[in-house]
C-alpha cells in the first residue's frame, strides 16, 4: 500500500495540476453546504432554546374580552399569570405624520421569561406612568417605542405624540423585548403603554378589536396544564397555546428556509460533480499510454485502480477540507451577525457536524463521478501502444457502473436525511433525476437526427457539414458529456436563481415596512 501511495503521489506531483477544476468544483459546493448547514444549526438551536422567551411564557390563553374572575383565580393558583393587552391603532406626531402601531399594555409580572431593556435604562412603570417623565411633572402619560420606528418618524425621548384622545410623551426606546414577534404579520410597531393610560386614551370601546393575552408560567408540563384547564372549564372558547407550539412553528419555518438554501449548495455540488467527471476524464485520457504500459508490464487492474482512486481521494480530500473550513468560518460569522438581531449565541460545536456532513458529501461526490472515468480509462488494451492512442476505443465496465450506482444511492439517501424539510428533499432528488432523463432523451434525439441527416446525399457532398453530423452521432463522441454538463448546470442555475428571488420577494411582500420589529 505504501508503494502505491508513493506512486500515486509522484504521479500527482508531475501532472496533477490538470485536476484543478476538480478541486475548485468540490471546494465551492462543500463551502456552501457547510456554511448554510452550520448557520441553520446555530440559529435553530438558539431560537428553539429561547422558545419560552419568544412565546412569553409556558402557555398563552388568548381572549377577546377579559377572562372571568373564577378563571383568573384558577390560573393564579396553578402558576404565575401576566396579562398583555394589545390593540392596533394609529399614532400621530406633532409634525403631522401618522403610523400604524400596536399598543401593548403589560402588568407587573411582565416578562415571565427574559428581560425587558429600555433606553434610557428606567423601570417600565416610570416610563409609562403619568407625569413621571421629567422634573416638571407635566401630567402626560409616557410610552416606550421601537428605536427603528422612532428613527423613521424622527422622534426622540421628550417628544409628544397623539394616540386616541390624548397626547403622550415618548420617554424611552425598547432596546430588547424577549417576546418580539418572529412571524410576518401586518401589525404595527410595538408601543408600550400603561394600562390606565390605555383606558384614558378612549380607545377601549365595545367595537374595538382588543387582544387579551394571558401568559402563564407554571411548574406543570404544558400538556398537563392545558388538559386541567379544559377539564375545569369545558365550555370555554378561549385559544390555549403552549411554547411547544411556538417552537414547532419556528422549527418548521427555519427548516423550509434552510432546505431552500441547502438545495442551492447541493445543486452547486452536483454541478461540481459533473465538473469532476470531465476533469478526471480529461486527466486520465491523457494517461492512456501510461496505463497501457503499466498493464503491459503486469500491474494488475485492482492495483492500478487503487493508484488513481488514491489520487482522487488526495485531491478531493484536500479540496473538501478547504471547503469545510471555509464554510465553518462563514457559518460562525453569519451566526455572529444574526446574533445582533436575534438572541442567538454563537455555538462552535453546532457548526462542526454540518461541516463534517459537507466533507462526506464532497468525498462521495468526487468518488461517484470519478468511477465511470476511471473504469473507462482502465479498459484500455495494451495493444493500443502499437497504434495511435488518439482514436483508441475505451468503455466503462459494468462493475464500475455498479459502483457508481451505489455512490448515487448513498448520496440520495444522505440528501433525504440531511435536508430538514422532507418535501424539499424529495422534490430536489426527483427534479435532478427527471432532468438527467430529459437530457438523455435529448441526446438520443440529436444523435438520431444527426445520423439521418448525415445519410442524405446532399449532406455528404459538403465536407464540413458531414464532419459535424458525424461527430454528433459517432460512438464515443463528447455530445452526451457536454449536453449533460451544460444542460444540468444551466437548469440548476436558473432553478437556484428562482429560489433566491422567490425567497427575497416573499420576505419583501409579507413583512411590511410598518413592522420594524420583525426580525426573521
Amino acid at each position: 500500500m505504501r508503494a502505491l501511495f508513493k506512486l500515486a503521489w509522484q504521479d500527482l506531483r508531475g501532472s496533477g495540476q490538470s485536476l484543478w477544476v476538480l478541486c475548485a468544483c468540490l471546494a465551492l459546493g462543500v463551502t456552501l453546504i457547510a456554511a448554510t448547514g452550520g448557520l441553520y444549526r446555530q440559529v435553530s438551536e438558539g431560537l428553539l432554546a429561547d422558545s419560552r422567551e419568544l412565546s412569553g411564557g409556558d402557555l398563552q390563553v388568548h381572549a377577546r374580552a377579559p377572562l372571568p374572575e373564577p378563571v383568573l383565580q384558577w390560573m393564579n393558583a396553578t402558576g404565575i399569570v401576566s396579562l398583555v393587552t394589545e390593540l392596533d391603532t394609529m399614532m400621530g406626531t406633532m409634525a403631522g405624520a401618522f403610523q400604524l402601531v400596536e399598543l401593548q399594555s403589560v402588568d407587573d409580572n411582565y416578562p415571565l421569561y427574559g428581560e425587558l431593556t429600555l433606553s434610557p435604562n428606567l423601570p417600565l412603570s416610570t416610563v409609562t406612568g403619568k407625569g413621571k417623565g421629567n422634573e416638571n411633572g407635566n401630567g402626560l402619560w409616557g410610552i416606550a417605542v421601537d428605536p427603528v420606528f422612532g428613527q423613521r418618524l424622527a422622534i426622540t425621548p421628550g417628544d409628544r405624540v397623539e394616540i386616541g384622545q390624548l397626547e403622550f410623551e415618548v420617554r424611552a426606546f425598547i432596546t430588547q423585548q424577549p417576546d418580539r414577534s418572529l412571524s410576518a404579520n401586518w401589525r404595527g410597531a410595538p408601543v408600550m403603554i400603561a394600562a390606565d393610560g390605555l383606558k384614558a386614551s378612549g380607545l377601549l370601546l365595545p367595537s374595538s378589536r382588543i387582544d387579551y393575552e394571558y401568559r402563564v408560567r407554571t411548574s406543570q408540563t404544558p400538556d398537563a396544564w392545558q388538559s386541567d384547564f379544559f377539564a375545569a372549564f369545558p365550555n370555554s372558547e378561549w385559544e390555549v397555546r403552549s411554547f411547544l407550539d411556538q417552537s414547532d412553528r419556528i422549527a418548521e419555518r427555519l427548516s423550509q428556509v434552510a432546505s431552500g438554501l441547502l438545495i442551492i449548495g447541493f445543486s452547486t455540488l452536483f454541478i461540481g460533480g459533473l465538473g469532476v467527471y470531465n476533469s478526471v476524464q480529461a486527466y486520465l485520457q491523457g494517461k492512456l499510454g501510461t496505463i497501457a504500459t503499466l498493464r503491459a508490464v503486469g500491474l494488475r487492474d485492482n492495483r492500478l485502480a487503487a493508484v488513481y482512486l488514491l489520487q482522487i481521494l488526495i485531491m478531493s480530500g484536500l479540496s473538501c477540507l478547504v471547503g469545510a473550513l471555509l464554510g465553518f468560518f462563514i457559518a460562525l460569522a453569519g451566526a455572529a451577525l444574526t446574533a445582533t438581531q436575534v438572541q442567538v449565541e454563537t455555538a462552535v460545536l453546532s457548526a462542526v457536524l454540518p461541516c463534517l456532513i459537507a466533507f462526506v458529501f464532497g468525498i462521495l461526490t468526487a468518488l461517484t463521478f470519478s468511477f465511470p472515468a476511471i473504469g473507462r480509462a482502465l479498459s484500455v488494451n495494451p495493444a493500443a501502444l502499437f497504434r495511435a492512442l488518439d482514436g483508441v476505443e475505451t468503455q466503462t465496465p459494468a462493475a464500475w457502473w455498479r459502483a457508481t450506482a451505489v455512490g448515487v444511492l448513498l448520496i440520495v439517501g444522505l440528501v433525504l436525511l440531511v435536508l430538514p424539510d422532507g418535501l424539499f428533499a424529495l422534490a430536489f432528488t426527483g427534479a435532478v433525476a427527471g432532468l438527467l432523463l430529459l437530457l438523455e432523451g435529448i441526446v438520443r434525439l440529436i444523435r438520431r437526427g444527426a445520423l439521418r441527416l448525415d445519410q442524405r446525399p446532399g449532406v455528404r457532398r459538403h465536407f464540413a457539414l458531414h464532419l459535424a453530423m458525424a461527430n454528433l452521432h459517432r460512438h464515443g463522441s463528447a455530445l452526451r458529456a457536454s449536453l449533460l454538463t451544460l444542460g444540468s448546470a444551466l437548469t440548476l442555475l436558473v432553478a437556484c436563481t428562482i429560489v433566491v428571488a422567490t425567497l427575497i420577494d416573499t420576505i419583501a411582500n409579507t413583512i411590511p415596512d410598518e413592522s420594524p420589529t420583525l426580525i426573521l
